[in-house]
C-alpha cells in the first residue's frame, strides 16, 4: 500500500487516470485515526481492498477542494460585497465580536438544539432572552448588539412580543403618564407583555373582532369580556406561559355605542405566583408547525373590570363622565402604526433568511457531485446543471433585490414617523400600500425560496441537520401573520386602484411608489418595447414591469365599471374580483423590488464601493430578477401587450446566458452574506465545504446515539429478537 507507482495501463483503471497510492494510503490512514472508520483487517485483507479503494479514489474528490475551487474562480471580491451589504467593515467587526461572545456562553451552544424537546427549547429560548435582556440592561452591550445576539442565537421565545409590540404599542399609543407608568418595569422585566389582537374566528379582519370593552361611567372602568367561543384571544405569542401582561385589542362600547378597535393595556396574571387573576383563562395553544420556543396562547376574558386608565389615549380617549374623543381625522390610522412598523421589519428581514437558505443550497450544490458522463470518472457538481441554476441564482437576484429594498422600505418608515411627530401624516397611505404589497411579495418569495433551497439539497436536504426543514417551519408564518399576504395585496390594489382612477380620469399626477402610472400614461413609448431583449436596458425592463402593473390597473377597473362598481373599493362585486386584483398588487411589489435592486447598483457604481466586476455581476443578477419575471409569467405580459411572443422567447434565451454568466460568482455571492457557520447551524452549508463530515458528527450527537442499544428494546425489541429457535423450526418445517 505504501508503495507509490503508476496506475496507467492497471486493468483496475482502464480509463488511464494516475492515482497516487502513497496518498491513498494517506487518507485511508488520516480517516481511521479520526474516528470516522475502525479496523481489525489482517494485512491480507488490507490488501485486498487497496485495489478496490483505488477504483473509488479515482472519482473521488473532497467537498472541501471543491469549495476552495469555487472560491478561487470568483470574480468578484465578496469581503468588499459583505461590507456593503452589511453596512461597513466596523459593522462586520462588531458583529465578530458578538459571535464570539455568544459562542461562550452556555445557553448559547447549539450542539443539542436540534433534539431538545418542547418544553426543552421553551426554557432554553427564555433563558437565552432573559440573559440577553441583562446584559443589555446592565450596559454589557448595547440594544443594537442585543438585536445582533437575538439574531444569531435564532431561538424565538417568550419575549418575543414583549419587546416587538407590547412596548413599541404603549410608546406608539400611550400618554406621557402611561409610557412613564408601564415601559419602566417593562424594561426591567418586571412585568412581560404579549399583543393580543387575533382571535379564534378573527385575525386580518380587525373591525371584525368579537372581544368587548364596555365602559361604565359610574365605576369609570372598562368590562372586559369574550362573548363567545370565536372571541377567544389565539396566537400571541408569550401569552401560554410567559406574559403577565398584554395590548388588548377589544370593541370599545361606551354608552350604548360602539367606537371600534381600541387597545388596552390588561394584566393577566398575578405577580406574585404568576396564576392567572380571576375571571381570565389562560393557557398554551399547544404543538405548530415550528417556533417550539415561542408559547403562543389562548386567552378568555369572563366579565373582567379594568381601570379607565388602562385603555391607550394618546390619540383617542374616553373621559371619567364617558364622553368619547376621536382621534383627529389626519391620524384617525395612527394606531396602525406599530403594525405597519412590524410589517417593514419583516420586509427588511426576507432577504436575511433567504440569504441563510441560499447559503447552505449554493454552498452543498457545489460541493455535491451526481451522475458521470462517463462511468469512473469524477462526477459533475449540481450547481453546473442549469434545473438548480435556474432555481438557486432566480432566488439569489430575488434575495440582494429584497435586501436593498428592505433598507428602502425602514427608510421609509423612519420618514414617516419623522413627519407623523410633527403632526403630518400625509406619508401614511403611501406606506400602508407599499409595505402590504411588500410584506406579502418578500415574505411569498423567501418562504417559498426557502422550500426550493431545500429541495434542491436532494434528500439530505430533509434532514434537520440541514439547517433547512426548521428555518422553514420558522418563517413560513410570516406570510399570514400581521396580515394575510392576499388580504394586503386587497388593500395595496385598493390604493393602486385609487390611484389610476386619478391619473386616468382626473388627470391628476399621482406620487411616491406608483409615481410610474402618471409618467407611462404621458408617453408613447410606454408600449413600444424595443424588438430585441438584448438591446433593452434597465430602464427597459424597468418600464415593462410597470408597463404590466399598469395595464392590469387599466383592465381591473374596466371589469369593475362593468360590473357597477365605477368609483367603489369593497362589497361583492369587488369580492368577486379579487385574484386580478391580487395580481395587481403583486405586480406592483416587483416593480418595486426591481426598481431598488437597479438604484441600489448604480448607487454603488457612483460611489465606487465595490469593484467594476462586482458590479458586472451584480448588473447581471438584477437582469435575472426582471428576466425570470418576464419569461415565467410571458402568458400576462403577453395577453397585456407589454411584449410579444417573439420577445418572451428571447427574453427566456437572455435569462439562461445571464444564469450561465452567475455561474463563476455564485459561491462568492452568497459568502458575501457572511452568514457564520454558528447562525447557519447546518451540515449543509458550513464554510469549509466539508458537509459529509458534518453530517456524521451531528448525528452522533443524537440523543438515540447516546446509548449502543435504542430505548425500546428492552420493553420491544428483545422481546422478538434473538429468537434463533423459532428461526431454527421455521427452516426445518421447510
Amino acid at each position: 500500500v505504501g508503495s507509490k507507482r503508476s496506475t496507467e495501463g492497471d486493468p483496475f483503471f482502464p480509463l488511464g487516470r494516475r492515482v497516487d497510492a502513497t496518498a491513498t494510503s494517506t487518507w485511508m490512514c488520516t480517516t481511521c485515526a479520526r474516528g470516522d472508520m475502525t479496523t481489525q483487517a489482517s494485512g491480507s485483507d488490507r490488501e485486498m481492498q487497496r485495489r478496490s479503494t483505488l477504483v473509488v479514489m479515482q472519482a473521488h474528490v473532497e467537498p472541501k477542494d471543491d469549495l476552495a475551487k469555487e472560491r478561487s474562480k470568483a470574480r468578484i471580491d465578496p469581503n468588499a460585497l459583505s461590507e456593503v451589504l452589511a453596512g461597513g467593515k466596523d459593522e462586520l467587526e462588531r458583529r465578530r465580536k458578538i459571535l464570539e461572545l455568544i459562542q461562550s456562553m452556555p445557553w448559547g451552544q447549539k450542539g443539542d438544539r436540534y433534539s431538545l424537546s418542547r418544553e426543552e427549547v421553551y426554557a432554553r429560548a427564555l433563558e437565552a432572552g432573559l440573559s440577553i435582556w441583562k446584559m443589555m440592561q446592565e450596559k454589557q452591550v448595547t440594544v443594537d448588539d442585543a438585536l445582533v445576539l437575538r439574531e444569531l442565537l435564532d431561538l424565538p421565545g417568550g419575549l418575543e412580543l414583549h419587546i416587538g409590540m407590547f412596548m413599541p404599542t404603549i410608546i406608539g399609543q400611550g400618554t406621557e403618564v402611561q409610557v412613564k407608568k408601564w415601559i419602566e418595569p417593562s424594561m426591567s422585566l418586571s412585568i412581560i407583555g404579549t399583543y393580543a389582537q387575533t382571535e379564534l374566528g378573527h385575525g386580518t379582519y380587525v373591525r371584525g373582532l368579537e372581544t368587548t370593552a364596555t365602559y361604565d361611567p359610574k365605576r369609570q372602568q372598562f368590562l372586559i369580556h369574550t362573548p363567545t367561543i370565536s372571541a377567544t384571544k389565539w396566537w400571541p405569542g408569550g401569552l401560554g406561559k410567559t406574559a403577565t401582561h398584554c395590548i388588548l385589542m377589544a370593541r370599545l362600547f361606551v354608552q350604548g355605542k360602539e367606537y371600534g378597535p381600541h387597545a388596552f393595556v390588561v394584566q393577566l396574571r398575578s405577580l406574585d405566583d404568576h396564576r392567572p387573576l380571576p375571571g381570565i383563562k389562560i393557557g398554551d395553544i399547544g404543538v405548530k408547525f415550528g417556533y417550539p420556543g415561542v408559547d403562543n396562547g389562548f386567552l378568555q376574558f369572563d366579565h373582567v373590570w379594568i381601570p379607565r386608565e388602562s385603555m391607550l389615549m394618546k390619540n383617542a380617549s374616553v373621559s371619567p363622565d364617558g364622553v368619547y374623543t376621536p382621534p383627529p381625522k389626519s391620524n384617525s390610522k395612527a394606531s396602525y402604526g406599530t403594525m405597519v412598523f412590524v410589517r417593514a421589519t419583516i420586509v427588511a428581514d426576507a432577504s436575511k433568511f433567504l440569504a441563510r437558505a441560499l447559503t447552505i443550497a449554493v454552498r452543498y450544490s457545489a460541493v455535491r457531485r451526481q451522475t458521470a458522463a462517463v462511468p469512473g470518472n469524477v462526477e459533475r457538481q449540481i450547481l453546473d446543471y442549469q434545473n438548480i441554476q435556474c432555481s438557486l441564482f432566480t432566488l439569489l437576484a430575488s434575495c440582494y433585490a429584497m435586501h436593498f429594498t428592505g433598507k428602502k422600505m425602514m427608510e421609509l418608515y423612519k420618514a414617516s414617523e419623522s413627519q407623523r411627530k410633527k403632526g403630518d401624516f400625509s406619508m401614511l397611505p403611501e406606506l400602508h400600500g407599499v409595505s402590504s404589497a411588500l410584506k406579502a411579495v418578500c415574505t411569498w418569495i423567501c418562504s417559498d425560496g426557502i422550500e426550493t433551497c431545500r429541495r434542491c439539497c436532494g434528500g439530505h436536504g430533509y434532514s434537520l441537520l440541514s439547517g433547512l426543514p426548521s428555518l422553514f417551519a420558522s418563517y413560513v408564518q410570516n406570510v399570514t401573520w400581521e396580515g394575510d399576504n392576499n388580504v394586503l395585496c386587497l388593500q395595496t390594489a385598493r390604493y393602486l386602484l385609487k390611484a389610476y382612477r386619478n391619473v386616468a380620469r382626473a388627470g391628476k399626477t399621482v406620487t411616491g411608489s406608483a409615481a410610474y402610472f402618471s409618467n407611462l400614461m404621458s408617453g408613447p413609448h410606454a408600449y413600444q418595447a424595443k424588438e430585441y431583449v438584448s438591446d433593452w436596458t434597465n430602464f427597459d425592463l424597468e418600464a415593462v414591469l410597470q408597463q404590466r402593473c399598469l395595464l392590469l390597473c387599466r383592465e381591473a377597473d374596466a371589469e369593475l365599471c362593468r360590473l357597477g362598481l365605477p368609483n367603489g373599493y369593497s362589497g361583492p362585486c369587488w369580492d368577486g374580483y379579487t385574484v386580478t386584483l391580487i395580481r395587481v398588487a403583486r405586480a406592483h411589489g416587483i416593480a418595486i423590488l426591481y426598481s431598488n435592486f437597479v438604484a441600489a447598483i448604480q448607487d454603488l457604481e457612483v460611489r465606487g464601493s465595490v469593484s467594476h466586476a462586482t458590479v458586472i455581476t451584480l448588473w447581471k443578477l438584477s437582469r435575472i430578477f426582471a428576466l425570470e419575471c418576464i419569461s415565467s409569467e410571458s402568458g400576462e405580459f403577453i395577453e397585456l401587450g407589454c411584449i410579444t411572443s417573439k420577445q418572451a422567447s428571447l427574453a427566456r434565451k437572455e435569462f439562461f446566458e445571464a444564469l450561465n454568466f452567475i455561474r463563476d460568482d455564485a459561491v462568492a455571492l452568497v459568502d458575501a452574506f457572511a452568514i457564520p457557520d454558528y447562525l447557519l447551524n447546518s451540515a449543509l452549508g458550513r464554510s469549509d465545504g466539508d458537509v459529509y463530515k458534518g453530517l456524521l458528527d451531528m448525528a452522533k450527537a443524537s440523543r438515540l446515539n447516546q446509548t449502543e442499544v435504542g430505548p425500546a428494546y428492552h420493553d420491544l425489541l428483545s422481546k422478538v429478537l434473538n429468537k434463533g429457535d423459532v428461526l431454527s423450526q421455521t427452516q426445518s418445517k421447510l
